[in-house]
């Protein structure tokens, strides 16, 4: 965790939820093969062999604990549909064959475009060739293996601009996602975390530092007086007077350390790793840092391994309080006066 809120960018491959992003194209497969074998002429192994593996997919799609596995083990299904494809069309004769499966080749360049990454679209879009290529030198007679290659650049070209079109469409709403996701979290102001994100990063902090052992500290800073600051100088100067006061703070801080915008002229810091002494040199390092002489107040608590996140910023208000009451320009530890 940085200073500034991190959004951590990638697609969702992982956890039970593949197995319903395979269902459609399970659908499709069952729909393309389950009736292979009433087909006139489709008595040869391979066809048999090709039906044989509906239900192997099915299997694949709903009984399989993808979140114990590797990512790259959510392609196998999908590949088997290639597969599948060239023992069908060997059997019956490629494109000579009233009854072609050719178009089911594209379903899993679909389905890499919308969730693989571009190394396995690529790989998809090669396998649409392999398709083609290897029924043609294993069994093809003389003419089929002079038309089959065409059919497979063209069945190749269709499936990569297809699939790459569709990927950029798909990395291009994510980009968007992720931006939105990032404004929602972001004071438009300081370009610092705003009260949401700090809520979450205090959550998943707490979580952290109660499996680690390590201690914890929340501070929460307030310049004293901002309001006769605006009257004074003006919105614009208050403006600048925070933007600058979030870029000095931030930069006074490890990266494993957050501060956010926790509203107005108030602002929050977690610091990691960090006992109550230590907690306090640090912010007063921040409170000197403040431009224009302006001086801060400062509650301070460190978490006690027991209380929630809410408790423990309560106690660090409290604090801030104090400061305040005492007379501003201050920091007060949760429990005793700096």
């Amino acid at each position: 965790m940085e200073a500034g809120l991190k959004v951590t960018r990638g697609r969702p491959l992982e956890g039970e939820g593949v197995g319903l992003r395979l269902l459609p194209f399970v659908a499709a497969g069952v729909l393309a093969f389950a009736f292979v074998p009433l087909l006139p002429g489709t008595t040869e192994p391979a066809t048999l062999i090709a039906a044989a593996m509906v239900p192997v997919l099915i299997a694949c799609a709903l009984l399989t604990p993808w979140a114990r596995l590797p990512a790259w083990m959510q392609a196998v299904p999908v590949l088997l549909v290639f597969v599948m494809v060239a023992l069908v069309r060997g059997a019956l004769g490629g494109t000579e064959s009233p009854y072609t499966y050719t178009p089911v080749v594209l379903l899993p360049v679909f389905w890499f475009a919308l969730y693989g990454t571009r190394g396995q679209l690529l790989i998809s879009v090669i396998a649409v060739g392999a398709t083609f290529a290897i029924p043609t030198a294993s069994i093809g007679p003389a003419t089929y293996q002079a038309e089959e290659p065409i059919a497979a650049l063209l069945w190749m070209t269709v499936a990569g601009i297809t699939g790459f079109t569709v990927s950029e469409l798909v990395r291009q709403r994510e980009a968007l996602q992720e931006k939105l996701g990032r404004m929602a979290r972001t004071d438009a102001l300081t370009g610092l975390p705003n009260r949401r994100a700090w809520d979450e990063e205090l959550g998943r902090e707490l979580a952290r530092a109660e499996r680690s052992g390590a201690p914890l500290c929340v501070a929460l800073l307030d310049l004293d007086h901002f309001k006769d600051f605006n009257d004074m100088h003006g919105h614009q100067a208050g403006d600048e007077l925070l933007k600058s006061v979030a870029l000095r703070w931030r930069g006074r801080l490890r990266t494993v350390d957050l501060i956010a915008r926790h509203g107005g002229e108030e602002f929050a810091v977690i610091l990691t790793t960090t006992a109550i002494s230590r907690a306090s040199e640090v912010v007063e390092r921040l409170r000197a840092s403040v431009p224009h002489k302006e001086t801060v107040s400062s509650g301070i608590a460190e978490w006690d391994r027991s209380e929630s996140g809410g408790e423990v910023v309560a106690r660090a208000d409290h604090a801030l309080y104090e400061a305040k009451r005492a007379g501003r320009d201050r920091a007060v530890l949760a429990g005793g006066e700096a």
